[in-house]
């Protein structure tokens, strides 16, 4: 005669319990993500209204290049670390990252890479050393094409006097990009220099311990940076393409707003691009006044010398639209279908 525990089938598995209150919690910061961003959200659907259809799909056509870039991005890291990477692991995990962002309001979505990257079958301290790494080729990358953006502005007849202006941002900028890139290299490469900071941390922890869990984190950071960083930043080939990636990227990001303003402005959709870009690096280092979006104030700044506020407001607001609400959402259906699957599998 066969036994059968009194608890099957009646006593649900731990797993399963934890899967529901994981669910739970995500229904839950997308809830309060929509209540925070309730303005914004009703301010970008209401000014994509004057944005014909076509120039929609074709921003959104730019946006799902710069994902698709993404994606691979993070399966070339992948690749850093194990044979088994897939291309669409590393696409599922760019969207779904951007989901955490939305609901997180913008902190969890490096959290949420290192979660899918350990998920996908990498160890997390090398997860989250990849995820720094990926971090720190997307600030190149900004970096790179915001000085080459602002030399093109520079030469150009009306932008002189603008770039002047803002030419100790731009100096502040790459000096805050350099030096986080130089450190981060230098603890990456160098044991000695990796030391002395977790001892210098641990003196500090000793003066200010109310700080002991952030300095232990930081800590712990620099010591897994130490001993996989250097492995990972020794592929030379691979991480010049993750470069090259990151700048494909940011470029089909910065075409975006030229699909709305081609032909309105005088610029050409190159010349846009190029305005972005720098407007996109400047975001980072200029304060907005009135607590209104760097990147929409900095856009707006340098646009004003080709246009109007009337023509500019729809495109920042179509950039937005595509790179950040609809990539959302798309990461939201990915894991509402893997949630499907995985309870009708």
């Amino acid at each position: 005669m066969k036994i059968t525990s009194p608890k099957t089938g009646s006593e649900k598995p731990k797993d399963s319990r934890t899967k529901k209150v994981i669910k739970g919690a995500i229904l839950l910061l997308l809830a309060v993500s929509l209540f925070v961003y309730r303005d914004t959200l009703r301010e970008i659907l209401a000014g994509i209204r004057d944005i014909t259809w076509t120039e929609r799909i074709m921003g959104l056509l730019l946006a799902f290049s710069g994902y698709l870039l993404e994606g691979l991005t993070i399966f070339v890291m992948m690749g850093a670390v194990g044979p088994r990477a897939k291309v669409q692991n590393g696409i599922f995990i760019a969207y779904v990252c951007e989901f955490y962002r939305l609901t997180t309001l913008g902190n969890g979505s490096g959290i949420a890479e290192i979660h899918y990257l350990h998920e996908k079958g990498v160890e997390p301290g090398s997860a989250t050393v990849l995820t720094m790494i990926q971090y720190i080729m997307k600030r190149t990358a900004i970096m790179l094409l915001g000085v080459a953006g602002f030399a093109a502005l520079w030469h150009r007849e009306g932008t002189e006097a603008l770039c002047r202006r803002y030419l100790l941002f731009l100096a502040a900028g790459c000096l805050i990009t350099t030096v986080i890139i130089a450190l981060f290299l230098c603890i990456a490469l160098s044991a000695r220099i990796a030391s002395a900071l977790s001892w210098a941390l641990e003196r500090l922890t000793g003066k200010y311990p109310s700080w002991r869990m952030r300095f232990e984190k930081w800590e712990a950071q620099i010591r897994l940076l130490n001993e996989s960083g250097k492995s990972i930043l020794r592929q030379k080939k691979r991480m010049t393409g993750t470069i090259c990636l990151q700048v494909g990227k940011a470029i089909t990001f910065y075409l975006i707003p030229a699909v709305f303003l081609y032909g309105k402005t005088g610029l050409t959709a190159v010349e846009c691009a190029t305005v972005m870009a720098v407007a996109f690096m400047l975001a980072g280092v200029i304060p907005a006044p009135s607590g209104a979006g760097a990147l929409e104030f900095v856009f707006l700044l340098f646009f004003s010398g080709f246009t109007d506020a009337e023509t500019a407001v729809p495109a920042i607001l179509l950039f937005r639209f595509v790179t950040w609400i609809c990539p959302a959402a798309v990461g939201g259906g990915l894991l509402l279908a893997r949630g499907l699957r995985d309870r009708f599998a």
